[in-house]
């Protein structure tokens, strides 16, 4: 029954590959009128979680940038722990995860293959998702979002992108197996579709995700509307 199903699941998700790639071309210029409109509504927004997030971000930019601070073990064990979390999503047996000292690894797994786990790594920001989740639980426990919440949110971002640019480079294997045209138009609109949710997030919670997806989504039919 696994089997079949996962068989129909990277079926699904490869036959979207052209429908997804269209629809991360048209999210671009989306969620940057997106972002524009939040700059015409910027004395609305809630700058109290914003700051304490971008002291957080700005933590992490100084001490990758000023400490010179590469890649290794870390960023490469996330990178295989998020092939690993959408090949079990998928359904994909996976087998063993591996870690070299000098920042290589590599993950295996069983079952067929589809293109949302090999890229998956460079459009979704484990740390940064994970970060979001705990905030959410811990004001669900205790009802309150306390600043340091936001100040990790912001490292958690600032490490995710800088795990990012290191990452994205022609020789990624990844992007030889998911096809490289794909890879061009699918990663910048995945990419600024998912912070865009996570600034969302931060700003003002769950109502912000579905007020940044309602602008996303007006914009969008602008565009296309443009475009006919």
């Amino acid at each position: 029954m696994i089997r079949v199903l996962r068989f129909w699941i990277d079926r699904l998700i490869n036959w979207m590959k052209i429908p997804t790639a269209l629809l991360m071309i048209l999210a671009v210029p989306a969620v940057l009128q997106s972002f524009e409109r939040y700059w015409v509504i910027r004395h609305q927004l809630n700058f109290h979680n914003l700051i304490y997030f971008a002291v957080g971000l700005a933590f992490m930019s100084a001490v990758r940038v000023f400490l010179a601070v590469r890649n290794g073990c870390a960023e490469t064990m996330e990178h295989e722990l998020t092939h690993t979390v959408f090949a079990l999503l998928t359904l994909h047996p996976v087998h063993g995860v591996s870690v070299e000292d000098e920042g290589g690894g590599s993950m295996s797994f069983s079952g067929g293959r589809n293109w949302l786990i090999a890229l998956s790594p460079y459009c979704f920001p484990l740390l940064a998702v994970g970060m979001g989740i705990f905030g959410a639980i811990f004001y669900k426990a205790t009802g309150t979002s306390p600043d340091w919440i936001y100040i990790g949110m912001g490292c958690a971002v600032g490490y995710n992108l800088f795990s990012l640019v290191w990452q994205v480079h022609p020789e990624q294997t990844d992007f030889k197996a998911a096809g490289y045209w794909f890879t061009i138009c699918f990663l910048p609109g995945a990419n600024l579709l998912m912070y865009g949710m996570l600034l969302a997030y931060v700003e003002r919670g769950w109502s912000g995700i579905e007020f940044f997806w309602r602008l996303v989504i007006y914009y969008g039919r602008h565009t296309i509307t443009g475009i006919l």
